[in-house]
């Protein structure tokens, strides 16, 4: 079912994914569950576009960890169509680049280095975070429907700048922990910081659980970023789902109080 573009005009369920994976690890059992009771749902990866060229060190490092050539991003392109293939999602790519290769307009690269991934918004991205804010206006959501957002634990860049854009648009969101940042208690306990929220458990069952490992396993370019392989990356997603919901499986979703 996956596509490159969304197939109907008033998704009740749409999910913005900063990167080609983090809406399937951090929401993929629920993903599969409304697929299954008959929803339409859309995943919108925000920074999926290629790279230029020529890469600069600190990325063309992270394509060496990755073992994928220059074009990245067009091979995890392709895993994210088989995962959300597997969980009957629609996908749409925009063609954002990840901040590991955005360059300032006189060329300086604006992320170079592990720490800042983490650290402050370049000035050089504050046009791109308001033409995100213009863009996920126009996205096709019903008027009662959702739209799923990272709420940007561990503070990656990509991440807080999907975050800010949703909370600019002045649709109805939810907000998921960004997996597997939010293995970390502290640092969900940070984001959520400062305001009021409340929880809201979505139990999965055994089958959507395990649908999410599966569609997991289709980013092979990632699996290294979870475990050796993928039956360590499965443990430890079982087991945070596990924690999340005590006694069951469950994700964990969250929305400001009013």
């Amino acid at each position: 079912m996956a596509t490159l573009a969304p197939e109907v005009t008033n998704y009740r369920h749409i999910y913005l994914s900063p990167h080609l994976d983090d809406v399937v690890l951090s929401c993929g059992g629920y993903v599969w569950q409304q697929v299954q009771s008959g929803e339409q749902v859309l995943v919108v990866t925000v920074f999926a576009g290629s790279p230029p060229f020529p890469l600069s060190g600190f990325a063309a490092g992270m394509h060496g960890r990755w073992q994928l050539p220059h074009d990245a991003p067009a091979m995890r392109r392709a895993e994210d169509l088989e995962a959300m293939t597997l969980l009957g999602a629609q996908a749409w790519h925009w063609p954002y680049t990840d901040c590991i290769y955005r360059q300032a307009p006189d060329g300086r690269f604006l992320y170079t280095s592990e720490g800042a991934l983490f650290g402050a918004v370049d000035a050089a991205d504050e046009a791109l975070a308001a033409e995100l804010t213009d863009r996920v206006r126009t996205l096709p959501l019903a008027c009662d429907g959702i739209l799923y957002v990272p709420l940007g634990v561990g503070g990656h860049v990509d991440h807080r700048l999907v975050r800010r854009a949703a909370e600019c648009s002045g649709l109805h969101l939810r907000y998921y922990e960004d997996y597997p940042y939010a293995e970390n208690e502290r640092a969900l306990l940070a984001v959520l910081a400062g305001r009021h929220w409340k929880a809201r458990l979505c139990p999965l069952s055994d089958r959507a659980l395990e649908m999410k490992v599966a569609a997991i396993a289709c980013y092979r370019s990632q699996l290294g970023m979870l475990g050796a392989d993928i039956a360590e990356a499965a443990e430890k997603v079982r087991a945070f789902a596990r924690r999340t919901g005590g006694d069951m499986l469950a994700e964990r979703y969250w929305f400001p109080a009013l």
